[in-house]
């Protein structure tokens, strides 16, 4: 049986897309710069937390260091064995 549709347009028709703008992202100066900044901010926390670690580690080794000395000359330094010991002290670097 045959319906009584007429065959004179199909429905779907090829079209180009010119006419639809293809949206670009100029470049931007101010955000290529913030994006610079991050990078080179995430970089300088990264380094001041390894040097703070640093920094504590060497702290550390003094404080062992200076556990090796006597009462005496440590009074001569203005510090004790306890408060060496408080603050914490390791006898190796790495």
């Amino acid at each position: 049986m045959m319906h009584g549709t007429i065959v004179t347009a199909p429905l779907t028709v090829r079209c180009s897309i010119s006419y639809i703008r293809i949206i670009r992202r100029a470049p931007n100066k101010a955000r290529l710069q913030r994006i610079i900044i991050m990078a080179s901010s995430f970089f300088r926390n990264a380094l001041n937390r390894v040097v703070e670690a640093r920094e504590r580690q060497v702290a550390r080794y003094v404080n062992g260091a200076l556990l090796g000395l006597d009462d005496e000359t440590l009074k001569g330094l203005g510090t004790s064995r306890e408060e060496l010991r408080r603050k914490g002290a390791q006898s190796y670097v790495f």
